[in-house]
């Protein structure tokens, strides 16, 4: 586990790269001359390296969360890494939860939701009245959340979303 932990260093501080390049090239685009260069260390112990770091070790069981500020955290890495500039909304690819990191954030999510807030794609669409992939796309559309479990490979959907599209299926066909 420790060694998992610090494996995971590695992928932060690549993620913090990442990042800080963007900002390097804003910044030179718009005033060369107030770029500051930021170490390592600064962006470590910024904010978005904090969450980096607090997922990590959610991700592996270290410590717990209230899942609110779990998902606060990961839906601010998911905006820095995926909103484009001008855009009215952002997209995760679907392959970056293969990557290092997004397995980091997908195992830090399923953490925080307890098994009865969970169901599984199957019992989801069968729930709905609907195809596995019409889940899929609504989960694409980020209309249902889902998590998925590193360990097992497994991917769950909210039950609240699944109880809410219910309720609202309901309230449209009520007279």
């Amino acid at each position: 586990m420790e060694a998992e932990v610090r494996d995971d260093r590695e992928v932060v501080d690549q993620a913090l790269q990442l990042v800080y390049s963007q900002y390097h090239r804003l910044a030179m685009q718009l005033s060369p001359e107030s770029f500051q260069k930021i170490s390592m260390e600064d962006l470590r112990t910024g904010q978005f390296g904090r969450d980096l770091a607090r997922l990590s070790l959610m991700a592996h069981g270290k410590v717990r969360e209230e899942k609110e500020n779990v998902l606060e955290a990961i839906e601010s890495v998911l905006q820095l890494l995926f909103w484009p500039i001008g855009a009215e909304d952002y997209s995760v690819p679907r392959s970056f939860w293969d990557s290092d990191l997004g397995r980091i954030l997908a195992q830090a999510k399923y953490r925080a939701y307890e098994p009865s807030e969970l169901i599984s794609i199957g019992n989801a669409a069968q729930a709905l009245g609907v195809t596995r992939p019409t889940i899929y796309r609504w989960m694409d559309e980020r209309s249902l959340d889902y998590v998925r479990d590193e360990m097992s490979g497994r991917t769950f959907v909210v039950r609240r979303d699944i109880d809410n599209r219910k309720r609202v299926e309901v309230e449209l066909d009520a007279p």
